[in-house]
């Protein structure tokens, strides 16, 4: 069943079945007129007053805007503002170094115009870690001896 036929039939079972009794029929039709009387009942609200309250409405809108907007959210927008703004202009750059890279034969390709890199070499890679660590540990030893001499005086 559909709801509104669910809902006729409630209606109708719920309403009370019409006796021969005028004075039942009598008492509920005061009953309706009294209940629409107090519906029909005109409250008179001027021009004035439904500015007033547009205003006022605009008012709490604005202050609850400003309570609930922080720092954090306009740093938030500002960062994504700021991300987009850097997708694009890769993008563009895309587009531009588009052709210097699709020919890769020619000598005005990007590929040709890029410095050498340095091949791999395990030897020189070693060497290159041993430097760091070694700098590194000198920089310990400077952060102790600087620290015993603060502890002394």
């Amino acid at each position: 069943m559909s709801s509104k036929l669910v809902k006729k039939l409630l209606l109708q079972a719920t309403t009370p079945l019409v006796s021969s009794n005028d004075d039942i029929d009598g008492s509920n039709q005061r009953k309706r007129r009294k209940s629409e009387t107090n519906t029909t009942q005109k409250v008179v609200i001027s021009k004035e007053d439904i500015i007033q309250e547009h205003i006022d409405s605009i008012l709490r809108l604005d202050n609850l805007t400003q309570s609930y907007t922080s720092s954090t959210a306009k740093r938030s927008f500002d960062r994504k503002a700021t991300s987009i703004k850097q997708q694009s202009k890769e993008r563009r750059n895309l587009i531009k170094n588009r052709e210097k890279i699709s020919n890769s034969r020619s000598s005005s390709s990007a590929f040709s115009q890029k410095p050498q890199e340095e091949r791999y070499d395990k030897k020189r890679d070693k060497r290159r870690r041993e430097e760091k660590s070694m700098s590194d540990l000198a920089k310990a030893m400077k952060k102790m001896k600087k620290r015993k001499k603060n502890d002394t005086s």
